[in-house]
């Protein structure tokens, strides 16, 4: 084989080694393909639930005041009340009336329970009764008294049954849940109007 021939037989094998070795130019400094982040999508908020209270306040110098705050369930609405400032232990009439006006020196502008259905005055527990009976708040020798409960036959939302704009009475006696139409509860000891909250 002539010189200049084998030169080229080998020039071509250096070469074709040289490029075996080197691989694919577009792989070597290819970098590594990296997954997409996918963002989870937003969870909507949950829908705000309804709620309304009223703040009580007694007759002028008797140091009563409360609080009571209603919240909407699927049944009707459940509500919380906390009152202080009364003198000594005791249980007093607690319940919803029909009108939101404190105005009277006596609270009688706050109407008579909140009735809708035109039923006989009962405890909270039996079925028939007041929307506007909550029965007794308990009170200790400190002067402060809570009550928590729920009821079907009110809501917080718009209609018929609604608390929002009725008046809450804290009662000088005790409920006795049976005689009609107020539970012989005697006089009104505090009174306060119920706003929807915002």
């Amino acid at each position: 084989m002539p010189r200049h021939r084998s030169f080229l037989v080998l020039l071509s094998l250096v070469a074709l080694v040289t490029l075996l070795g080197c691989g694919s130019p577009e792989s070597a400094d290819e970098p590594e393909p990296v997954a997409a982040v996918v963002e989870p999508p937003p969870v909507a908020a949950a829908p705000a639930t309804a709620t309304a209270t009223a703040a009580l306040s007694g007759h002028e110098g008797s140091g009563i005041s409360g609080t009571i705050t209603f919240t909407e369930t699927a049944e009707g609405a459940s509500y919380e009340a906390h009152i202080n400032g009364l003198s000594g232990a005791g249980s007093h009439g607690f319940h919803i009336h029909q009108t939101g006006d404190c105005s009277s020196d006596d609270f009688k502008s706050a109407g008579g329970h909140f009735n809708p259905a035109d039923t006989l005055h009962g405890a909270p527990t039996d079925d028939e009764r007041h929307a506007g009976d909550l029965g007794n708040i308990e009170v200790d020798e400190s002067g402060h008294g809570s009550l928590l409960g729920s009821s079907n036959l009110i809501t917080v939302g718009a209609g018929a049954n609604s608390v929002v704009g009725r008046g809450i009475i804290l009662h000088e006696g005790t409920d006795d849940l049976v005689s009609q139409p107020t539970g012989a509860a005697g006089a009104r000891l505090a009174c306060g109007v119920v706003q929807g909250d915002s």
